[in-house]
């Protein structure tokens, strides 16, 4: 399998803060490394310094806002001035919210303008494993949630969006290792091709 054929693509990991998107997606780039890994954080840190982030306590509201207005601008870049053959690694953590649910359809229209393979993948964890993961230093460092509790309270809520769309997966990572998880992912995407 050549990278070749994974041209023009739209890998999108879905999954609750900590499950290991952002790692799995660091995996995914250093093996296939033509495709731009365009992280939640990659977007969100363009603001999070300039506000109170402890990993704990919740953001202002208003930051969404304007969260949502650097995430338009990279949408409009994927589809306006990217290179046609350019695929892109996103993450991010979406709930079955109205706004969330807006939001993959908005993914959905930017690999429709692009005639690209949209491969949405939803990441499951452990409780157990979850909990070891929110609180690495790596996550604090990146202004990312570490709050101990979240595992269970996004195990209580069950609200992560599983889209339904026909090229989605759904992957337990509790006993993957970025490595292998990459493999699913991959064979899975090989298995999408005509």
């Amino acid at each position: 399998m050549t990278n070749h054929q994974f041209e023009n693509h739209i890998l999108y990991l879905i999954g609750y803060p900590g499950t290991g998107k952002y790692t799995l997606a660091k995996e995914f780039h250093a093996q296939m490394p033509h495709f731009k890994l365009v992280d939640n954080h990659l977007i969100n840190n363009v603001l999070f310094p300039l506000i109170h982030t402890d990993g704990v306590t919740p953001l202002p509201p208003r930051i969404w806002d304007n969260v949502g207005k650097v995430w338009d601008a990279v949408v409009d870049t994927m589809i306006h001035i990217s290179p046609p053959d350019y695929s892109f690694i996103l993450t991010n953590y979406l709930s079955t919210s109205s706004g969330d649910v807006a939001w993959f359809d908005e993914i959905c229209r930017v690999a429709e303008a692009r005639q690209a393979v949209l491969v949405p993948v939803a990441l499951t964890v452990s409780v157990e494993e979850h909990k070891k993961r929110i609180v690495s230093e790596e996550r604090r460092a990146r202004f990312k949630e570490t709050n101990p509790e979240g595992p269970e309270k996004y195990a209580k809520a069950q609200n992560m969006l599983v889209p339904e769309h026909p090229n989605t997966l759904v992957l337990d990572v509790s006993d993957l290792s970025p490595t292998e998880s990459v493999a699913a992912i991959r064979t899975h995407m090989l298995s999408l091709q005509p």
